[in-house]
């Protein structure tokens, strides 16, 4: 395993002992040695035709080559179902603590009763509980907490109590956590767990455990919000200003890091899986790929939309800041020999992931046996238990990466990883609708939410070309060898940075989509 957080002079891996591949034909057979190969990887401009595309709903999965969206869906709809159990599983305890804590602060009660309980309310706590339901920007549920009324109740009990405490609130909650171990032991685990299932909380809204505490259940802190605040925390926001553009400029630029620390959560370490995306080129498989401009430019359009995906699941917990072919006769045959991918080649993004839910998985194991668990789905709980589903997500990234390395020339692959990988890409079970909105920021001045917005799906081609050709051997017969390219359908999620009035639900949203079709109209109507 590597090591997360040391991540300073990242050398290459050794030279393989094996990276070979045969490759057999109509009288001849080869061995191709991958090793000294370079291969170039190319996309054409995007055309824009006079009658836009319609956006698919969903990714298309009916491909031989597996693109790194379309495992980034297959994370996304596992992330969703896991986080969802994990909210579930720790609600009675959450209850349990809010009920003993209710008679001290009117918003204790109130969020308890939003929770499911059925906590007698003063007039203060109806007065807090009112307003902050009129107010849809905090406490709409979105993402997967709409799949029921459990999951609803949930993301409104926790968005309520991620309020800034009233003064005597403080001092009421404070002595009443003093005076019972037992409850100040609830209130600490389920705080290290959530800054370890999302992130450590923003540092200006400390909880009670400290001196200077005003916030009960804190929001989380991520890289995209704390850039958001170091810009325009105190000043406008200018027209045209995209989030999602300036996060990969700092990231190109060296701005900010996404090197996860020992304090970072499992949201840390999924926007860390990311950089690759943007930072190919200072990846270990720099040194076998080349790419065009096309090419990064897209690589960086699937960084944002994962991003946003990534968000949504956290969409509760992470914090919304406010601020601003052969020949005849005797003439030899032509062997043609093209790269050979099934996979994106983006090694470090698959590694990284599933470095993420190796530790999401310790995480976890510290709050309830995982073969006790099951994931939640939009249809009820999974068939199977929790740790068996997070086992097979590490192996899947694992085989990924390890398919991804051995088809670049750059390390070796076992026989059983390349089976199972390319066993699970011919029905990779991801034709699932993703397509959502997450707020980022709120613009005070301009009294609208920024959000991040994946709107559909469209298809992209990747042309990989030898350039460095790796070394051949004809095993049997003979002919003269042409290295030639290949394309590759790549699914391509349409991203969209946008101002809205008023935030929609994944339903509410993709009734949107589905009305307007073309990325132009949606944003548009929006």
């Amino acid at each position: 395993m590597l090591n997360l957080f040391d991540r300073e002079n990242v050398e290459p891996p050794p030279p393989p002992e094996d990276l070979t591949r045969e490759l057999p034909g109509d009288g001849w057979k080869l061995r191709i040695d991958m090793a000294p190969q370079v291969l170039s990887l190319s996309m054409g401009e995007e055309f824009t035709w006079c009658e836009e595309e319609p956006l698919a709903p969903t990714c298309d999965s009916h491909t031989h080559f597996v693109s790194a969206s379309m495992l980034a869906v297959k994370a996304k709809l596992f992330d969703d179902g896991m986080y969802a159990a994990v909210e579930l599983a720790t609600q009675p305890g959450k209850a349990r603590l809010l009920s003993a804590l209710a008679s001290m602060a009117p918003r204790i009660a109130a969020a308890a009763r939003l929770g499911g309980s059925d906590t007698p309310l003063s007039e203060a706590a109806r007065s807090i509980s009112t307003d902050f339901l009129a107010n849809e920007r905090e406490s709409k549920p979105l993402g997967f907490y709409t799949w029921s009324d459990s999951l609803r109740r949930i993301f409104q009990q926790d968005r309520l109590l991620q309020q800034e405490l009233d003064p005597e609130e403080v001092v009421a909650l404070v002595s009443a956590l003093n005076a019972d171990p037992t409850l100040a032991t609830a209130y600490g685990n389920h705080l290290d767990l959530v800054a370890k299932l999302t992130n450590p909380f923003v540092e200006e809204t400390p909880d009670l455990r400290r001196p200077d505490g005003r916030w009960f259940f804190p929001a989380s802190r991520s890289h995209e919000s704390t850039l958001t605040n170091r810009l325009y925390g105190d000043r406008p926001i200018p027209e045209g200003f995209s989030l999602a553009d300036e996060l990969v400029a700092q990231l190109i630029s060296g701005g900010i890091t996404l090197n996860p620390t020992p304090e970072s959560g499992w949201y840390d370490l999924q926007t860390w899986a990311l950089e690759p995306l943007v930072l190919l080129d200072r990846m270990p498989e720099s040194a076998k790929v080349a790419t065009n401009h096309e090419y990064r430019a897209e690589l960086r359009n699937v960084f944002k939309a994962v991003i946003a995906l990534t968000r949504e699941t956290h969409v509760k917990q992470v914090h919304t800041p406010c601020p601003g072919m052969a020949c005849p006769g005797e003439r030899p045959k032509i062997v043609p020999v093209s790269p050979a991918l099934s996979v994106e080649p983006i090694r470090s993004y698959y590694l990284r992931r599933a470095e993420g839910y190796e530790f999401v998985r310790k995480v976890l194991e510290r709050v309830a046996p995982l073969k006790t668990m099951r994931r939640v789905t939009a249809d009820g709980p999974a068939r199977r238990p929790l740790d068996e589903e997070l086992d097979d997500m590490i192996t899947l990234f694992g085989d990924a990466a390890a398919v991804a390395g051995y088809e670049i020339g750059l390390s070796p692959v076992t026989g059983s990883q390349l089976n199972s990988f390319r066993s699970w890409a011919k029905a990779p079970d991801i034709r699932h609708d993703i397509r959502m909105m997450v707020p980022v920021f709120y613009d005070v001045e301009r009294k609208r939410t920024k959000v991040w917005a994946v709107l559909g799906w469209t298809t992209r081609y990747l042309t990989a070309k030898f350039k460095t050709p790796p070394g051949v051997t004809f095993l049997r017969g003979s002919g003269r060898v042409e290295f030639k390219g290949d394309s590759y359908p790549v699914a391509a999620p349409v991203f969209a940075e946008t101002y809205v009035g008023r935030l929609l639900d994944r339903n509410e949203f993709r009734a949107h989509c589905d009305r307007y079709k073309t990325k132009e109209r949606i944003l548009q109507s929006l």
